[in-house]
């Protein structure tokens, strides 16, 4: 699922951005709620993706270091591979750590609502 929705090619140039976070810090000064929302679905959709990867390895046993290691590294070569080979694609710092929390919420919240095992 990961590789269908990140790595298909579109029509745009490939772009790479390092922080489109600090334009969220400027669209809440000037209240710019357009670019907000738009950042926000964005967002979410980034950790939404990576949740049943971090619930994969939870299931596997991984601690939730080990999950958030491995899902860092899975959204390090999935932007790598945007930058490289897929045209269109935007590359971006923010894409790496939104579906790195991705990945440790979906192991957290599978963990919190699993019973507990061996009891």
């Amino acid at each position: 699922m990961i590789a269908a929705l990140t790595l298909i090619p579109t029509r745009a140039d490939s772009v790479i951005e390092v922080s489109e976070l600090g334009a969220v810090l400027e669209a809440l000064s000037e209240s710019d709620t357009r670019f907000l929302l738009g950042f926000l679905l964005e967002a979410g959709a980034n950790v939404l993706l990576f949740m049943p990867f971090g619930t994969a390895l939870s299931l596997r046993g991984l601690s939730i270091g080990k999950t958030a290691g491995y899902g860092f590294l899975l959204s390090v070569a999935v932007e790598g591979v945007q930058w490289l080979v897929i045209p269109g694609r935007t590359t971006s710092l923010d894409d790496v750590l939104l579906n790195t929390l991705g990945a440790v919420v979906g192991h957290a919240l599978l963990t919190s609502l699993m019973p507990m095992r061996g009891r």
